[in-house]
């Protein structure tokens, strides 16, 4: 009888690996490692505790790396992931960020050194690089461009001051559309107060009564969208609404539709980038819309508003409605208009106030700034109250 030969299996699997180990694959492990340390030089010492890649190549790993900065910060990060092709990412992913000591400006130095700040999860789509470029600030802003965040906490002494479920950030506009969503955003403002100087404890008090009802505890949530159609080779119609809910308080709301009409040679991607679309375009037509919900705040101010006056709160609202129309004999109708519904939330008869605007065609936004007082007739301003 003939026996299979064992010898060659056996052999295959270390041989198969020893091939593997030597493909540029398991290279980016230790590329991986000098470029986080080339990042970090010049600013402290950085220890990694571990260097792989996957089998396939699909991901590039650095765990348990722990950095102290020139000014005894540390920092420290569980896994350090890079997915895709390491020349060109698909995403890059850190896991269990720590921060001890977190830089403050003004800040005492006793302070700093209590403070924890944690995040679970952190990753970036599409950076263009294994790790954030150092001398090149416009590759810089592409690494941060699309973000997501989870499970963040910042903490004094083992106690939570500030805490964030998850935010998500779209900023490369190259795809036409761009998000910010702010998720469970909580801030324990007492806290907060208690760690301030005492000089500005008294002020800090009376916003977070107003903002707050009392409780010191501030939540917040947000959600914006913005998205870009092109109608020609220099026209499109941007599109933006979005909603920014203070619990307890207010919630704001925008929407915008507007043609707006590129520079010459400009892109779209790149003026959103910068900040400075409205300011670049001309404008073409389209509507803006503004609306302001009492969740709370508007009533707390009336009440503010008469005790620091020495009033009765009657007595403020009626000074406040007389107020209002004087700003629109200066100011316009459409002014009066809007001044008096924000007093209609502060006396409880009116629950949001609306306010619409016409955007005008063939405009630059800073030709308005020319002549302020005509600026609710050239934008044919409505306010309605509800």
């Amino acid at each position: 009888m003939r026996f299979p030969n064992t010898g060659l299996p056996r052999l295959a699997l270390p041989l198969a690996i020893s091939l593997l180990a030597g493909t540029p694959a398991f290279a980016d492990a230790e590329r991986l490692g000098s470029d986080l340390q080339a990042l970090m030089a010049d600013h402290g010492e950085l220890v990694i505790g571990d260097l792989s890649t996957s089998l396939l190549g699909g991901e590039t790993t650095a765990e348990d790396l722990e950095f102290i900065g020139q000014d005894g910060e540390t920092l420290m990060i569980d896994r350090y992931v890079v997915e895709g092709d390491y020349e060109q990412p698909d995403a890059v992913r850190l896991e269990g960020i720590r921060m001890e000591g977190v830089d403050i400006e003004d800040a005492p130095q006793e302070l700093e050194d209590d403070l924890l700040l944690s995040i679970g999860g952190l990753v970036l789509a599409s950076p263009g690089s294994a790790v954030p470029p150092q001398d090149d600030d416009a590759l810089a802003e592409q690494w941060f461009e699309e973000v997501t965040l989870t499970e963040l906490s910042l903490k004094h002494a083992g106690e939570m001051l500030a805490s964030l479920a998850g935010l998500e950030l779209d900023g490369d506009f190259e795809d036409g559309e761009g998000r910010l969503l702010l998720e469970t955003l909580k801030v324990d403002l007492k806290r907060v107060i208690a760690l301030s100087p005492e000089e500005e404890r008294t002020q800090m008090r009376m916003v977070s009564n107003v903002l707050t009802d009392g409780t010191g505890q501030l939540r917040l949530d947000g959600d914006f969208d913005a998205r870009w159609e092109p109608e020609g080779e220099r026209d499109g119609r941007l599109f933006s609404d979005g909603e920014l809910t203070l619990h307890d308080a207010l919630t704001l709301a925008v929407d915008l539709e507007s043609l707006l009409a590129l520079p010459e040679g400009a892109d779209v991607a790149e003026l959103m980038a910068d900040g400075t679309l409205l300011e670049e375009a001309s404008l073409g037509g389209g509507h803006f819309v503004l609306s302001v919900a009492e969740n709370g705040l508007f009533s707390r101010l009336v009440a503010l508003g008469a005790t620091m006056e020495g009033i009765s709160e009657a007595e403020y609202l009626e000074q406040a409605r007389t107020q209002a129309e004087g700003f629109g004999v200066m100011f316009g109708p459409q002014v009066t208009d809007l001044l008096s519904g924000l007093v209609d939330l502060m006396a409880g008869s009116a629950e949001e106030v609306v306010a619409s605007f016409d955007l005008p065609a063939e405009e630059h936004l800073e030709s308005f700034a020319d002549d302020p007082l005509a600026l609710p007739d050239r934008f044919a301003m409505q306010v309605k109250t509800r």
